[in-house]
């Protein structure tokens, strides 16, 4: 009896142990930092996407697609606001780093920066300068269509109040080039859009992206 409750004991011992392995697996971060520390980030495996939300281009056509995007951790407003057929702008300059010159097209709308150059936060901060309600903060690398990041701030204790949101390099990409071809200065979306209770396989996702 006594040999039958430690092996019952071992062997719960073991299930709880394999089942913590599991979710340390699931749940990997992998912490990295640029090495001015400007650009800090949480890089996150793309194995779960609670955390992700969603917009939708309405025009061009040809990138009418669901595309996901992720909130800053720490830094900016609550994207709880849904935005119907608003633009998004891609700024000039493209890394949005200094005062951004087409003002007068971001303002009240949402503008779209290329990562690099200074930190996620200084990008935000001269966004909401400039007058946009929301940032969409695209990596610079156009292959990347799977890695998504968390965006942290960059210890300057500055509080921008407009959301910022991470896109995949890939999507960003996309929707400039497409916007360049057209010679249009925006994209028409819907941002966020509520997914929930859709089937993955039914949404209109981009064809390039690996969802």
């Amino acid at each position: 009896m006594i040999c039958f409750n430690m092996a019952a004991d071992v062997r719960k011992y073991f299930l709880h142990i394999f089942s913590i392995i599991s979710i340390i697996m699931q749940y990997q971060v992998i912490p990295s930092y640029s090495s001015d520390l400007v650009d800090r980030e949480i890089v996150v495996k793309p194995l779960f996407h609670s955390d992700n939300l969603f917009f939708q281009v309405l025009e061009p056509e040809s990138i009418r697609y669901t595309y996901k995007i992720r909130q800053a951790k720490n830094f900016g407003g609550l994207l709880n606001q849904s935005y119907a057929s608003i633009d998004l702008v891609p700024t000039v300059p493209a890394d949005g780093c200094s005062p951004i010159s087409n003002q007068h097209l971001i303002e009240g709308n949402v503008a779209l920066v290329e990562r690099g150059g200074c930190s996620f936060l200084s990008k935000t901060i001269q966004a909401e300068n400039a007058g946009a309600i929301i940032i969409v903060i695209t990596d610079e690398d156009p292959d990347n269509d799977s890695m998504m990041i968390e965006m942290i701030e960059d210890g300057t204790n500055r509080s921008p109040k407009i959301p910022a949101v991470y896109l995949l390099g890939r999507d960003g990409y996309m929707i400039k080039k497409t916007l360049q071809e057209l010679d249009l200065t925006s994209a028409i979306i819907n941002i966020p859009v509520n997914i929930t209770g859709i089937p993955i396989h039914l949404l209109n996702q981009p064809p390039w992206e690996p969802w």
